[in-house]
Formats: C-alpha cells, sequence, structure tokens
C-alpha cells in the first residue's frame, strides 16, 4: 500500500486544448487560438514580420479552436473518469470565456454557468477540482492592446478575473494554481504570456518583464483567495526535471547549475517571497532593467504558495560546448540528448528514475509539499478495432510512479498526488497535434478534427485503474509480457 487515503491520483486537461468552441456563448477569442497547425507554434511573434503565426488562413487549422469538444462531452468524459476511480480532476479556466476581452467589469454568465455545471459533475462523483486560472491562455484584445503580460495593466485585468471567479465558486474549489508553467513565458513567450517582438528591441527584459507582472499577479491572487476564504490553498507551477551535465567536467556541471537555477528562478520567488541573488546579479550582467517597486516587492515577500506543483515529462541536459552535440525535444525547449538514457517512442527522452531525482530536488529545496499536476507519453497510438493496445504507456507510466512512490517511501518527500497529463487525448501545446496522444482514453478524432469523438478506453486505463485501486502497489507488481518486450527493446 502507498499513500494514505487523501492523497490524490487524478488526470488533467486544459481548457485552450480540450473545451474548443472557442467563440460559443459570449467567450472571445485567445492567444491559444492563434496557434495553428505547423511548425511555427512555438517560434517568437514578431510585430513587424509581413507573415506571422497571427496571420488568418482560410487553409490554415487552429487546433485550440477545435480541442476535443470538451465543452459538450465534459458529462460523459467525467463519468468515463470516476469509472477509472480518479479523486481529483485538474482543469483549467478559460479567461475568455469569462472575460471574453479581458478588461470587462462583469463577467459573461454564460461562461460561469458552464464552469458551474462542470464543477457540479465532479461534485457528484465526489472528485476534487484542482483549477488552474490562466494555462498558457490570455484575451486576444489584451494581446493586440497591451502587448500581453508585457503592460503592467494586465495585472489589475487578471486580479479582477481571478477575484471574480473565486468569489462566485467560494468553498467549492480549494485547490488553485494561478498560472500554468510560469517559467515558459522564458521560452515560449507567445504560449506562455502573449508577448509580440520587435525588431531591435530588448526582448530578454520583455520577457523578464512579463514574468514579473505575472509574479505580481499570482501573489495578488493569494493575497485575495486568502481573503475570500482562509482554506484556499495556491501552488506554484513550473515546467521541471533534473538538468544533467553532459559529462562530470566541472565546466559541464556549471552549465547545468547554471541552467538549474534560470529554470527554478520563478518558482523561487513564489516560494521564498523575493528573488534569488543570483537572479539580480544576472539580470545586471546581461542590462535587464526590471520596474520592480518596493510595493511589489512587498507583495511578492508576503503573499508566497502554500504548495508547489510541477509538471515532469523528461529530464535535460546540458554542457559548457553544445555545439556539435546532438538534441533533442523537451518541454518547450531543445536539450542535449542524454546518452545515458534509451530511445523512446515519444519525441522526450524517458527518464523516470529523474522524476525520483526532481522531487527530491525540489522538496529539499523549498520544503513545501509537492504536487505531480502533469505526468506522461505523446505518442502515436494505433487503433484497431475499439481496442487501442498501448504497452509503452503502461511502461512509462508503471516506472515514473514507481519512482515517485520510492521518492515518498525511501526519501520522505510530501507530495500530495499525481496527475497524469493529458488523461483524455486532446490536441499538444508543442504540435497542435491529437495524434501525439497522451490519454488513457482514446478520442477518435484525426489532426484536423475530422472523426467521431467517440471515445474509448485504452489499455493503459485498466493499468491506472488498477494503479488507483491498489494506491501504488500495482506497479510493483510483474508487468505483462508485451510492456516487458517494450522495455528490452529501449535498453
Amino acid at each position: 500500500m502507498f499513500m494514505e487515503k487523501d492523497f490524490f491520483w487524478g488526470g488533467a486537461v486544459s481548457a485552450a486544448q480540450c473545451e474548443g468552441n472557442y467563440l460559443a456563448d459570449g467567450r472571445g477569442a485567445s492567444n491559444f487560438d492563434q496557434l495553428p497547425l505547423n511548425d511555427q507554434r512555438l517560434k517568437p511573434v514578431f510585430k513587424n514580420k509581413t507573415k506571422s503565426i497571427l496571420t488568418e488562413e482560410t487553409e490554415t487549422i487552429y487546433p485550440g479552436r477545435i480541442g476535443i469538444d470538451f465543452y459538450h462531452t465534459y458529462k460523459e468524459d467525467i463519468k468515463l473518469l470516476s469509472e477509472l476511480g480518479i479523486n481529483s480532476f485538474r482543469f483549467s479556466i478559460s479567461w475568455s470565456r469569462i472575460f471574453p476581452k479581458g478588461n470587462e467589469k462583469e463577467p459573461n454568465q454564460a461562461g460561469l454557468a458552464y464552469y458551474d455545471a462542470l464543477l457540479s459533475e465532479l461534485e457528484r462523483y465526489q472528485i476534487e477540482p484542482i483549477v488552474t486560472l490562466s494555462h498558457f491562455e490570455i484575451p486576444m484584445y489584451l494581446v493586440e492592446v497591451y502587448n500581453g503580460w508585457a503592460a503592467k495593466e494586465v495585472i489589475e485585468y487578471y486580479v479582477h478575473y481571478t477575484k471574480t471567479v473565486m468569489a462566485y465558486f467560494d468553498g467549492r474549489i480549494k485547490y488553485w494554481i494561478p498560472f500554468n508553467e510560469m517559467n515558459m513565458v522564458l521560452h515560449i513567450p507567445f504560449i506562455g504570456g502573449g508577448i509580440q517582438f520587435e525588431e531591435g528591441q530588448d526582448n530578454l527584459s520583455l520577457q523578464y518583464q512579463a514574468g514579473h507582472h505575472q509574479l505580481l499577479a499570482n501573489a495578488l491572487t493569494i493575497q485575495i483567495g486568502k481573503q475570500i476564504n482562509g482554506n484556499n490553498q495556491f501552488g506554484a507551477m513550473l515546467a521541471a526535471g533534473k538538468t544533467y551535465a553532459y559529462t562530470c567536467r566541472p565546466s559541464d556541471v556549471f552549465a547545468a547549475l547554471k541552467h538549474e537555477q534560470e529554470n527554478l528562478m520563478f518558482s523561487d520567488v513564489q516560494v521564498f517571497g523575493s528573488y534569488p541573488a543570483h537572479t539580480n546579479h544576472f539580470f545586471k550582467k546581461h542590462g535587464i532593467k526590471l520596474d520592480v517597486t518596493e510595493l511589489d516587492q512587498k507583495v511578492l515577500r508576503e503573499n508566497t504558495v502554500d504548495f508547489v506543483s510541477f509538471s515532469y515529462y523528461s529530464s535535460a541536459c546540458t554542457a559548457a560546448e553544445t555545439e556539435g552535440k546532438e538534441t533533442v525535444a523537451a518541454n518547450g525547449f531543445i536539450t542535449l540528448r542524454n546518452p545515458h538514457l534509451p530511445e523512446s517512442k515519444s519525441v522526450w527522452q524517458n527518464d523516470p528514475i529523474g522524476l525520483r531525482i526532481t522531487l527530491n530536488q525540489l522538496f529539499e529545496r523549498y520544503h513545501k509539499p509537492l504536487f505531480i499536476v502533469e505526468n506522461g507519453i505523446g505518442t502515436q497510438d494505433v487503433f484497431n478495432k475499439e481496442t487501442i493496445d498501448d504497452p509503452y504507456r503502461i511502461d512509462y507510466l508503471n516506472e515514473h510512479i514507481k519512482n515517485m512512490i520510492l521518492a515518498v517511501r525511501e526519501d520522505g518527500v510530501e507530495l500530495m498526488g499525481y496527475l497524469m497529463w493529458g488523461i483524455i487525448d486532446l490536441p499538444s501545446v508543442s504540435e497542435g497535434r491529437i495524434s501525439k496522444r497522451y490519454g488513457v482514453v482514446y478520442v477518435d478524432q484525426d489532426d484536423n478534427g475530422h472523426g467521431s469523438g467517440k471515445r474509448y478506453k485504452k489499455e493503459s486505463y485498466h493499468f491506472y485503474k488498477k494503479v488507483i485501486e491498489t494506491k501504488g502497489a500495482a506497479v510493483f507488481e510483474e508487468l505483462p509480457d508485451s510492456t516487458k518486450d517494450i522495455r528490452k527493446r529501449s535498453d
């Protein structure tokens, strides 16, 4: 047996990737709705380019606008997840559904009604909601008028939105995550902050300033949320993963250290209430100029988070000299290929022990309860007469959950729960393709949005159900031969 009864076993999705119906019932457009199905999705958007990803083309597919129709299918989807045995479900609220332009005084009642109905469905099955208030989404109007989070004015609009939502759903939601993967504003600035660059502009300072505005909005949301209800709990959320040195050369080890300092900066501020000394030195060294007032510092210092949540898909690897070394995709950025990790069916390298290392690292650093709110493998699945055999996903879940349990049982890490990412198939952030599937529930839909939309249980669904039923004990049992064969081919 693994955890006490209040451990969260569940899954996670985002509004931008699953709801679809992007202009239904008064919703406004968001930055995520502008991401096309091509290789430009993760690249910076420049205002003064003649053509960018914001160019509307009739032949272009925008997967975020399609989603998986969760806006209409949430009842059957929640029922399917209740049969899986989950006791928690992370979803995000679309800012544009509540305030279509982002700066209205009064909310869109149809948007509030939708999330009211979704919460009622979760309550029906006694599933705890874990709610993200901004999951890579900002109303497009604020992007066009204010350049997204680059402008300080957006803080006021965001806090009005979060206050409205927290007050409206008071007592029904306890666990709040103000921003998803805040550190991604440095890697995918348009997705992470609605930021558009200009040629010749100090774009690096712009990114850090936008991040500072998000940190302030995060702290103010905590301040108001605690005033609304003292039981509310707030979490930092970062894209995490241990950064290894490519070799044991001291210069490579130092490069890995600097990479981790950058990656953990935002969560450092959310936990400790101030910028690390190395970050302030970095700003001076690189001429990064931020508008940070004494009042800003007070707000950050007095409104820190209750827990640290994070996504983990794989680890990273770096060196002092990266030229000529093989690279591989990571979560929102490129990293060196770790020669000690096996080939994976996913585009990311498979490193389950890296999760245990990351858990130890974060708990030792922050001394706060941790929460894995995203973990999973995105890969192609073969649909065969209503069955989906996915031993690679079973192996991924088995090994990562096993290392998670070892981190708690053997290393003393305090952990709130485990939420599998994209528990229902949805279009990915990095590629926009639903064919890069994460779920234990298959959605009959292709990358262009065509298909019946019908849901099917994969073999991994039954495996994860057993894991939940046994409170994790199933991961220490013998796996089916097909799953063991996957591991042999990877070794």
